[in-house]
């Protein structure tokens, strides 16, 4: 699965199986999230496939699913992919700061709106 690189815009990890139309492939970097997403299947009770490529060097877990559980799977794909990210920002101070900044700004745009010469008419 050549097609399966992350790319500059690959915002999502599953893409239509490339040889059968009835499934589709939802593929993971980290082991972690591999594992704990075949935990969700498993515990769900939903048949899948796993397995393993080599894609420029990484390691690539795939799963093959059939369609007619995909939306379910798509959930399941959330929570896996949602329980190991990290955040954006990992210091408090940094969350803190750019919390300030967004009250500065709606606090700004609420003044300017009142020093404006349209509010003055």
């Amino acid at each position: 699965m050549d097609d399966m690189s992350e790319g500059i815009l690959r915002i999502t990890n599953h893409q239509n199986h490339p040889t059968n139309k009835f499934y589709k492939v939802f593929f993971y970097y980290e082991v972690e999230q591999a594992d704990y997403f075949q935990e969700l299947l498993e515990e769900h009770k939903i048949w899948f496939e796993r397995d393993f490529e080599d894609n420029n060097g990484k390691e690539m877990h795939l799963f093959g699913i059939k369609l007619t559980n995909v939306r379910e799977v798509h959930r399941l794909n959330y929570l896996a992919i949602g329980r190991f990210r990290k955040p954006i920002f990992d210091s408090k101070y940094a969350r803190l700061a750019i919390a300030l900044l967004g009250v500065l700004i709606v606090l700004f745009a609420i003044v300017s709106y009142f020093f404006s010469p349209v509010y003055q008419n």
